[in-house]
């Protein structure tokens, strides 16, 4: 396990490299700010997302197992390493439980990467030649991750995301409200993916997040827009500093967590073959990056 911490703010940071290098804690002043599904030696075992994981190199859903990227199709039936949903689509990406990173450890930060081509398992479902690059850093006034993509011999579509599961410690669900920027509410069919309608807008509003479940994707949005978790004396302040195009907010009614999920790209935009969604170039580079701060209620 790595831990980081950052001793002034009573901040650490752990994060399992065997788990995908998937965050599995984050506390302040000893407060937990994350949510695992499980208990963690049963969660590090089992293919759950929980915490602070990386869906690379698709965020949420594909349409299809068959797809195609400029002049290579891809075929992803019966390969091991594709985590899938209920339906059987190819959901999360690859990485959830991938072990292999090549690690640069500090006091306060920390840095890991795959050479994408290195690994035939990867090449085989995602055939694009490119360095894969994550680090995390917890300063003063919380945390930023940073996520970046260098292109190789040929183009790489961008279309990844983050799954944070946020909590408010010692704060039920009926005690959390949830404020967004203004967005637009993408239409989803009953597999959760984008249908062919064109998604209306809301303005910014403030939530009771017990109203309802939670399973929302959104556009529009910018750098620097903000999400706010609100409940007790604590709100928890997500800003997608840079990079995202698309936001799910996730949370099911029956628990006490909000996953704030910034996406590069539209749900199924892989597989979709979505004409916005960005494209790195050989030899270019692509970043992403986003903060979690925890503030006295605003």
């Amino acid at each position: 396990m790595i831990e980081l911490r950052h001793p002034t703010s009573e901040q650490i940071l752990q994060l399992s490299p065997e788990a995908g290098c998937c965050g599995v804690s984050w506390s302040i002043h000893g407060q937990e700010f994350l949510h695992l599904s499980q208990p963690l030696q049963q969660f590090l075992k089992e293919e759950h997302t929980g915490g602070l994981p990386l869906l690379y190199p698709w965020a949420n859903r594909l349409r299809s197992n068959d797809w195609t990227f400029e002049d290579q199709t891809v075929d992803l039936h019966g390969m091991d390493r594709v985590h899938r949903d209920g339906n059987g689509l190819p959901m999360h990406g690859l990485l959830l439980r991938w072990p292999d990173w090549s690690l640069s450890i500090h006091e306060n930060h920390c840095t890991a990467s795959i050479e994408w081509s290195d690994h035939d398992s990867l090449m085989q479902a995602f055939p694009f030649d490119h360095l894969l690059e994550v680090n995390w850093l917890i300063d003063e006034n919380g945390l930023e991750v940073t996520t970046t993509i260098e292109a190789r011999e040929r183009s790489v579509p961008i279309s990844f995301g983050w799954h944070p599961y946020m909590c408010l410690p010692g704060v039920v669900r009926k005690g959390i409200s949830l404020e967004l920027p203004a967005l637009a509410q993408v239409v989803l069919d009953d597999r959760s993916l984008p249908v062919d309608e064109k998604p209306a807008w809301m303005p910014a509003a403030t939530y009771e997040l017990s109203e309802r479940s939670w399973d929302d994707c959104f556009v529009g949005i910018q750098a620097g827009s903000r999400v706010l978790v609100h409940g007790g004396a604590m709100t928890i302040q997500f800003e997608c500093t840079e990079g995202w195009k698309s936001i799910q907010i996730y949370s099911p009614s029956e628990t006490d967590f909000v996953c704030i999920e910034p996406m590069t790209a539209m749900t199924a935009a892989l597989s979709d073959d979505a004409s916005d969604m960005n494209v790195v170039k050989a030899g270019d580079r692509f970043r992403a990056s986003y903060r979690i701060n925890v503030i006295d209620r605003i």
